[in-house]
């Protein structure tokens, strides 16, 4: 393991000097001394080691690639030419692969040998890999960056249009995330399409042993840097998220949670160093659409400028919400809403409060989260909303993982607070689990009543409504630390309530919980409609098809069976024996028939058919008067009985 300098010195300290033009850059840049990862990492790099590096989020792990790999590429004796590539980055998600653009566009723009650093993005959703391919025919770049999929498309399904055999360095940039999210079998692809003789680098906040297996099958004796956090408060302890980030949480009942949020937004908005940038994380995509249209409709946040984030967005939409965020004066307040999408990796500049609506279900991520606050050395708070009870031995869970949280006061209108903290007596028994006091908060209810009147305005927003609390409720009981987040411990009906549903939707969960405390709201669902006037129509359209159906009948209405009468029964009794009859007299007469073969000669064998089929003709003709009710049976009986005696 290498060691890495406590304090990082001046980039003019390094082994192996800069080349003026990438210094001139970062001192544009503001950058004039190096973090702990950079002074760790790029020495090695410029030194053809591979390394893996381990760092808390907001270190500056991008440009302790960035700069190697354009440093590499103009040191090279033969200039790169034709299809050759220098150097591939891989990210995880298109945002991060956009993000690390920018920053080699930033040293590469206005470079006197930019030629030689041409970059190309390929990162799928927004162009066809034909387009990226003929884009990559025309600009002929040399350092690749992009998302693993479309880079596996590139390399594997271009008829070799990529010439890969010059390739100097390859960065897989957050390592465990690329690992998490199913990328393996195309990072092999890639690794299998590149030359043995190359620097690899692995970057991430975490270790996993998913990433311990790829780098014994993607790099040659790496050098592992790694970049802890000293806990000032417990000397000798690290912690995984940086010294600068203050994490604190709040303890309340479910449908107090987007009170709390509401507020710490108003508080910040009020106060004249309050944070003016804010990250609100949700825990899905469909929380993110209901809640997006929620907060715009809050008069106490018009001074905002709020925009959503999520993964099943279209592309050119995220790509549009990103940009527009992340290009916002510092001093204009935005609220970014989103889900783990932006929780990696991205550095969105100017983030100074992050807020946790929902722990993430993956407890790895929750450092990632309040990390994109605090970075590079900035200042930075987040918070997390935890439920009163169960929910409360989160804390424990993430100090046990090296993050640092304190608790916060229950916020009450006005900027009043409350401490709801509660020390049990250790002798009482009916106090023992009780960590928390209940708040009684009557503005909450009024903040759920301008939810329910905003989701009266378009019924959509009803089905917006249900949508994302049905998809909280399977989120959270899939969470991973499920000792903790067990949903049949939480009132489902007061989640819903904090929601502002109208009523409740039909699903498992709620079948099955131990206790619901709702309110439905009463009201004209006929007329409730939609103000899309397509999808009202829909509706109505809908309703008027049901309503000329026939009704299924009930138990009570159901018509009783058709009886049959007992006469019927009596005669298909009848025919049914008659059937039996023939059927054995048949049989009698194929008997006699071959009896008779084996004692007669062969001419009175033929008189004897003749006789017999005039018989049985007989007999069918009669049988057929006994159906018909024109002979009785006794009177079959007896006819049969004489022919036989005459014969």
């Amino acid at each position: 393991m290498s060691a890495v300098p406590n304090h990082a010195g001046s980039w003019s300290t390094l082994p192996t000097p800069l080349s003026d033009e990438t210094l001139e850059q970062l001192s544009l840049m503001g950058f004039d001394t190096m973090t702990p990862v950079q002074a760790g990492a790029i020495p090695l790099f410029l030194k053809n080691k591979d390394v893996v590096v381990e760092a808390v989020t907001g270190s500056g792990k991008t440009l302790a690639f960035v700069i190697p790999i354009i440093e590499k590429l103009l040191g090279r004796e033969d200039p790169l030419k034709n299809h050759e590539i220098g150097a591939m980055i891989i990210t995880p998600t298109r945002e991060l692969a956009q993000q690390i653009y920018t920053v080699f566009d930033s040293f590469i723009q206005n470079h006197s040998r930019s030629e030689q650093l041409k970059l190309g993005l390929y990162i799928g959703g927004t162009t066809t890999l034909q387009q990226d391919m003929v884009q990559f025919n025309k600009t002929k770049p040399r350092i690749l960056i992009g998302t693993p999929g479309r880079l596996e498309e590139m390399l594997m399904k271009s008829n070799k249009l990529i010439n890969t055999k010059e390739l100097e360095v390859l960065v897989m940039d957050e390592a465990d995330r690329l690992l998490d999210m199913g990328f393996s079998q195309q990072l092999n692809h890639i690794i299998a399409q590149l030359p043995k003789q190359r620097r690899t680098g692995l970057f991430s906040a975490t270790m996993t042993d998913a990433i311990s297996n790829l780098v014994k099958a993607g790099l040659r004796n790496p050098v592992r840097v790694v970049v802890k956090v000293e806990d000032l408060e417990n000397k000798g302890n690290t912690q995984r998220t940086p010294a600068s980030l203050e994490i604190d949480y709040i303890v309340c009942d479910p449908e107090q949670k987007w009170t709390q949020v509401i507020r710490l937004l108003e508080h910040e908005l009020q106060q004249l160093e309050g944070a003016r940038k804010f990250i609100v994380y949700v825990a899905t995509c469909a929380c993110v659409d209901y809640f997006f249209k929620l907060l715009k409709k809050q008069a106490s946040l018009s001074g905002y400028d709020i925009h959503s984030l999520h993964g099943q967005m279209e592309t050119k939409r995220r790509s549009a919400t990103y940009t527009s965020f992340t290009q916002l004066p510092p001093a204009v307040p935005a609220i970014l809403l989103c889900t783990d999408v932006a929780s990696r990796g991205l550095d969105i500049p100017d983030v100074d409060y992050v807020i946790q609506v929902d722990p993430p279900q993956d407890p790895k991520a929750f450092a990632h989260r309040c990390g994109r606050a605090a970075r590079a050395g900035r200042k930075g708070k987040a918070t997390v909303l935890l439920v009163r009870g169960r929910e409360e031995a989160y804390v424990e869970f993430l100090k046990l993982r090296k993050i640092p949280i304190s608790r916060a006061n229950y916020l009450l209108p006005n900027g009043v607070t409350k401490d709801n903290s509660f020390i049990p007596d250790n002798d009482d028994e009916t106090e023992k689990d009780v960590t928390s006091l209940q708040v009684v908060d009557p503005s909450v209810d009024q903040l759920i009543h301008d939810f329910r009147q905003v989701v009266k305005t378009d019924r959509d927003m009803y089905d917006r409504g249900i949508k994302a609390f049905v998809s909280w409720a399977r989120a959270y009981s899939k969470h991973e630390a499920s000792y903790i987040f067990r949903i049949k411990d939480l009132d489902l009906g007061r989640v819903a309530t904090g929601y502002g549903l109208l009523k409740l939707p039909k699903m498992p969960e709620l079948k099955n919980a131990k206790q619901v405390t709702f309110e439905e709201v009463d009201m004209d669902w006929n007329a409730y409609s939609y103000t899309d006037k397509n999808k009202e129509l829909k509706r109505k359209r809908e309703l008027e098809e049901a309503a000329l159906k026939p009704k299924k009948p009930t138990p009570d209405t159901r018509r009783p069976k058709k009886t049959t009468a007992w006469s019927n029964k009596i005669e298909a009794k009848d025919r049914k024996a008659d059937r039996r009859l023939k059927k054995d007299r048949k049989k009698d007469y194929l008997k006699r028939k071959q009896d008779s073969q084996q004692d007669t000669m062969d001419d009175n064998d033929d008189d004897l058919d003749d006789n017999d089929w005039d018989d049985l003709a007989k007999e069918e003709r009669l049988a057929k008067k006994v159906r018909k009710g024109k002979i009785s049976r006794q009177d079959f009986d007896a006819m049969m009985n004489d022919d036989d005696l005459d014969l």
